[in-house]
């Protein structure tokens, strides 16, 4: 069953996000991962909460999405995000209830 990666992302630098999406998408091929949305938020229909970036980001499994997470290939990426944002992330089973 497949696994979604939501990530909410306050960038604190412009250059630090170009650096980071020129390593992720590469980074999300081996564990089979693809975006199934990303970018700046067209609106916010209810609450406060308003995110600079988000990404849907779909995997054959959870399991899939951790071990990307975990992974040398998404290491340098995981730094520039780490030193250059604020990141609240989930990952969530399809066809949960």
């Amino acid at each position: 069953m497949a696994g979604y990666l939501v990530a909410c992302v306050q960038w604190h630098d412009a250059d630090a996000l170009a650096a980071y999406g020129a390593i992720v998408r590469d980074s999300l091929l081996p564990f089979g991962g693809k975006y199934l949305a990303r970018g700046s938020p067209e609106t916010t229909l209810e609450g406060a909460h308003a995110p600079q970036r988000l990404a849907i980001v779909e995997f054959p499994s959870t399991a899939a999405a951790r071990a990307w997470a975990a992974s040398d290939a998404y290491a340098p990426a995981l730094k520039i995000r780490e030193q250059h944002a604020t990141t609240h992330w989930i990952v969530i089973l399809e066809g949960t209830p």
